[in-house]
C-alpha cells in the first residue's frame, strides 16, 4: 500500500502529469485570450512539454513564462501572417460551401487541398520554435521536409484532430463533453501525447547529423557533433 503512495510509484506519476497539464492547459488559454500571442503561447507550451520529456525537474509557471517571453518575436511574426492566410483560406472555403450557388462549389477543392497543403508543411513549426534556435524561413523549409519524411506520424496529429472534430459534431451534449475535455487539460494532454512523437522525429535528425560537425548555411556557425536539442536544428 505505501509503494502506491510514494513518489516513484506509477499512480502518482500520472495524477502529477495530469496536474502540469491541467496548469499547463490553464497557462496556455489565458496566454491564448489576445489571439495574437496563440503562436508564442504554442511554443511556450511545447517548450515545456519537451523538457518535461527530457526528465528535467522544473517549475512549470516559471519555465512557461520565461519560453513564452523568449519565443515572443519570432513565434508572433510567424504566427500573425500564418493565421491571416489560413483565415481567409477557411472563409472562402465556407463561403464557396454555403453561400455560393450550386454550380460554384467546386471552387471550394483546390482551396481545401491549398489548405490541407499548408497545415501540413507547417505542423512542426512551432515545436522546432520550442527546440532550437533557427532563421523562420530554415523552420519553415525543415517543417514542410519532416512532414513529407514522417507521414505517418503527421498523419496521425491529422486523423487525431479529424476525430476530435468529427466526435464533437456528433450532438450538443458530445459538443460540450469534448470542449470541456480541452479547456480542462485536453489541449495540454494533445500537445504532451504529440511530443513524444515530435521528439523522435527531431532526435532522428541529429542523432543522422552527429558523428561529424557540420557547419550552418544561414548562420555560418559551427554546429557540434553531440548536440542538445536546445541547439540549432541543421538544414535538411
Amino acid at each position: 500500500m505505501k509503494n502506491i503512495f510514494s513518489p516513484d510509484s506509477l499512480l502518482i506519476k500520472a495524477l502529477t502529469l495530469l496536474c502540469d497539464l491541467m496548469f499547463l492547459n490553464l497557462l496556455f488559454l489565458i496566454c491564448s485570450v489576445p489571439i495574437f500571442t496563440i503562436g508564442a503561447s504554442t511554443t511556450a507550451l511545447y517548450a515545456v512539454l519537451f523538457k518535461r520529456l527530457r526528465g528535467k525537474d522544473l517549475k512549470i509557471g516559471k519555465t512557461y513564462f520565461a519560453e513564452f517571453k523568449a519565443n515572443f518575436k519570432q513565434a508572433t511574426l510567424f504566427w500573425i501572417p500564418y493565421f491571416l492566410i489560413v483565415a481567409f483560406l477557411v472563409a472562402d472555403i465556407y463561403i464557396s460551401h454555403n453561400i455560393l450557388p450550386e454550380e460554384y462549389r467546386f471552387m471550394q477543392y483546390p482551396v481545401s487541398i491549398a489548405l490541407f497543403i499548408l497545415l501540413w508543411a507547417t505542423v512542426l513549426v512551432f515545436p522546432q520554435m520550442a527546440l532550437f534556435k533557427s532563421p523562420t524561413r530554415q523552420i519553415i523549409k525543415n517543417s514542410a521536409i519532416l512532414g513529407l519524411v514522417n507521414f505517418p506520424i503527421i498523419g496521425m496529429v491529422f486523423v487525431i484532430h479529424i476525430f476530435i472534430f468529427l466526435l464533437a459534431d456528433l450532438s450538443a451534449k458530445a459538443e460540450m463533453i469534448v470542449i470541456s475535455i480541452l479547456l480542462f487539460f485536453g489541449i495540454a494532454g494533445l500537445a504532451w501525447f504529440f511530443c513524444i512523437f515530435y521528439r523522435r522525429i527531431f532526435m532522428k535528425v541529429l542523432e543522422k547529423d552527429a558523428p561529424e560537425e557540420k557547419e550552418s548555411a544561414e548562420t555560418g556557425e559551427l554546429l557540434d557533433g553531440e548536440k542538445d536539442p536546445d541547439d540549432d536544428l541543421p538544414i535538411i
